[in-house]
């Protein structure tokens, strides 16, 4: 509870509430407008540009997507294609789905206003609580400092994994003479053309490191890369797959987008119901046909950056990552440039260990050499931050969203171990593969799983969404079926199952996440190979098929696509009465 919360009388009210302008939020809040265009409906950003990750201001040159052409749109407005120049192997330059989503919100027009015109920007969600049956967001203006009261019936909160950066508390950081920048700022910074910044650390193991790790090394910098070892909240180094992967499709991306490659990977998501996924995960001649191919890819991706192939006498081979990427223990991305690992291996120090201090120009490792060197800069790719701190605890736990272990009463506690404990039976039985986890460095997780239903729905409040709190790997087209799902939420438009049911159904999600993802699992909302079951899960709920009307053969072996997806929303508004 905010003490300076304004009263209700002071507070501008709306009929929804869209918290965040990213991908997810102005999806959300379109194809609300579509189903109920005069709903009044305002969207709060804290940033002057809307996309989140790939806006304005977060993206830079070395930034390109993982999504490639014609899968990285909304079914209602389709991408003009990037030039040549910008892509590779129809992957494209972040700053192309910047464009794509700004274009989108300006075109995107309801009862005589756009999508912009309902964005408030430069506003920070400070508090939410629930007060008489409507949420009230306490709102502070980031550049005015000005506080003002918002009030709604209906709450989403499509604020993202990404929004909150986490950045270390170097010790000895106020006596430190460089500057320490997080990637949120990399791409508004001048780091990278200031000369007189030479010496650069760049602290990570993630896609957001390596770009800058790459975008150091050709602005001609000395660059130091400092990963943390494995163990002690630490998961190593990340996986890197080259973009050009051979297979039976157009691009990997768009092979990842059909219901057989989706059938190899061991999903409780996919209905337990054909022969064919049955044979490949619950047969043990089947899990071994699924780990040899992820064994192939695996040995691709490690024989393609070269570990231990390449010559360097700057500690390359400590790049390599522990888990098989199938397993998902760490993270995980495409490489981009075909010059970044020799690059690497020829002028990159790469260090495991952790920052013991800053002082004046330079920077200490707690490594076993006592490690030193001069640093005039530190660039952190070292994630974000929790993104739920609006909420107190009260309400985290009313809500179903994560929130600390050593507070949740025993009875809570024993409830939801009762049926996680049930639900691994039935995945073990079910999975043949997630019986023998790989020997790996499990992180704990201190705060509860996410227990929403398909991630987004509380069990007990149904004014409130929670969108693109599942992490997919297909961000568009998990985010716009997430947008059509809500809708039908809403709506009413079906029976949901009892609310023994959906715990049922929460528990299998976090007893499979945690098989499945190991410790990416932990949170119980990880699907990164799992968007196409996921998104089937949802739209088989709400009783259409358009996504299901390709034939049999066209149903299982066709990618889906954006276009797909505009069918079944069609189909749904056509369907209301």
């Amino acid at each position: 509870m905010h003490s300076t919360m304004l009263s209700s009388e002071d507070a501008a009210s709306f009929d929804v509430i869209v918290v965040g302008a990213g991908l997810s939020g102005i999806v959300a809040a379109q194809r609300l407008l579509q189903a109920h265009p005069k709903t009044r409906l305002a969207i709060l950003e804290h940033d002057y540009c809307v996309g989140g990750v790939w806006s304005e201001r977060r993206i830079y040159s070395s930034f390109w997507t993982q999504w490639t052409y014609g899968i990285a749109e909304f079914s209602d407005m389709p991408m003009e294609q990037p030039p040549p120049e910008d892509c590779m192997h129809d992957l494209f330059r972040a700053k192309y789905t910047t464009k794509y989503l700004e274009d989108y919100v300006d075109n995107m027009s309801h009862a005589g206003r756009t999508l912009r015109d309902r964005i408030q920007f430069n506003t920070h969600v400070e508090s939410i609580r629930k007060i008489n049956g409507r949420w009230q967001l306490l709102c502070i203006d980031t550049i005015s400092k000005s506080q003002r009261s918002m009030l709604s019936p209906r709450l989403m909160m499509a604020n993202g994994q990404s929004s909150v950066p986490n950045v270390p508390n170097f010790p000895g950081k106020e006596h430190f003479q460089g500057k320490i920048i997080h990637s949120i700022d990399f791409g508004q910074s001048d780091v990278i053309q200031d000369k007189l910044i030479q010496h650069v650390a760049i602290i990570g193991a993630g896609k957001s490191a390596a770009d800058m790790v790459y975008e150091a090394v050709k602005a001609g910098k000395t660059v130091s890369w400092i990963i943390r070892k494995t163990g002690n909240g630490s998961l190593g180094a990340a996986a890197f797959a080259p973009i050009d992967l051979p297979t039976p499709y157009k691009n990997g991306v768009e092979a990842s987008q059909a219901r057989i490659m989706a059938s190899l990977q061991p999903s409780y998501l996919i209905p337990y119901q054909s022969w064919w996924t049955w044979f490949l995960h619950s047969t043990s001649l089947g899990a071994r046909l699924v780990s040899k191919v992820f064994s192939v890819l695996d040995n691709s991706v490690r024989k393609y950056a070269g570990y231990r192939e390449r010559k360097s006498d700057r500690g390359f081979e400590k790049l390599e990552y522990d888990n098989d990427i199938i397993w998902q223990n760490g993270t995980a991305g495409g490489c981009h440039f075909a010059d970044f690992w020799p690059l690497v291996a020829e002028k990159v120090y790469v260090h495991r260990a952790n920052v013991k201090l800053l002082s004046g120009n330079e920077l200490y490792l707690d490594d076993e050499n006592g490690t030193h060197f001069p640093c005039d800069a530190v660039l952190c790719g070292t994630g974000w931050k929790h993104g739920l701190d609006m909420f107190d605890s009260h309400t985290l736990m009313e809500l179903g969203l994560p929130y600390p272990k050593d507070i949740e009463s025993q009875e809570e506690t024993a409830k939801w171990d009762k049926l996680v404990g049930e639900a691994d039976e039935q995945i073990l039985r079910r999975f043949v593969m997630l019986r023998n986890p790989p020997e790996h460095y499990h992180k704990y997780e201190t705060r509860t799983p996410y227990r929403l239903y398909h991630t987004m729905a509380p069990l007990q409040d149904d004014s409130v969404l929670f969108m693109n709190h599942v992490v997919a790997g297909a961000k568009l087209f998990a985010a716009e079926a997430q947008a059509i799902w809500a809708v039908a939420y809403w709506d009413k438009a079906f029976a949901l199952p009892s609310v023994a049911e959906r715990e049922d159904d929460i528990a299998h999600m976090i007893a499979w996440n945690k098989r499945r993802y190991l410790s990416n699992g932990e949170l119980g909302n990880f699907a990164a190979f799992d968007s196409v079951p996921y998104v089937d899960r949802l739209f088989d709920e709400i009783g259409v098929t358009s996504h299901r009307s390709k034939g049999w053969i066209g149903n299982m072996f066709a990618p889906i696509m954006p276009a797909d997806l505009g069918k079944v929303w069609h189909e749904y508004l056509a369907g209301r009465t």
